[in-house]
């Protein structure tokens, strides 16, 4: 109950359908309205049967963390240097570079919220 109200105070979330169809260990890319025009993109991650959001962009030289099967099915990976991202909180294998963004995300049946 909390939470629903503190989202009130979030402001609006993007509405994202069909997540029960995402896999475990896999990333799928969201592209929100026009990238040209102030759109966003990010991936939802399953890990441990949660659905997670973390952005495309690494924070490491301007690659694009991309969509597809997760390495060891828990970090998101950026193929410019094989760089890898735990979608839970960021954090890169290792700690080669700066964390990635995160959102917060919640799933409701076949659809979830995620606050960017």
């Amino acid at each position: 109950m909390l939470s629903r109200i503190l989202d009130l105070f979030r402001g609006r979330p993007v509405v994202v359908s069909g997540t029960s169809k995402l896999e475990e260990g896999f990333a799928r890319r969201i592209d929100v309205g026009d990238p040209l025009a102030g759109g966003a993109q990010f991936l939802l991650c399953r890990v441990d049967g949660e659905v997670h959001a973390i952005t495309t962009e690494c924070p490491h030289a301007g690659g694009r963390i991309v969509e597809g099967p997760m390495k060891d099915g828990r970090f998101a990976i950026c193929p410019l240097h094989q760089y890898a991202f735990d979608p839970r909180t960021g954090r890169p294998e290792g700690d080669i570079c700066s964390k990635a963004v995160t959102y917060r995300v919640r799933e409701e049946g076949d659809e979830c919220r995620v606050w960017l």
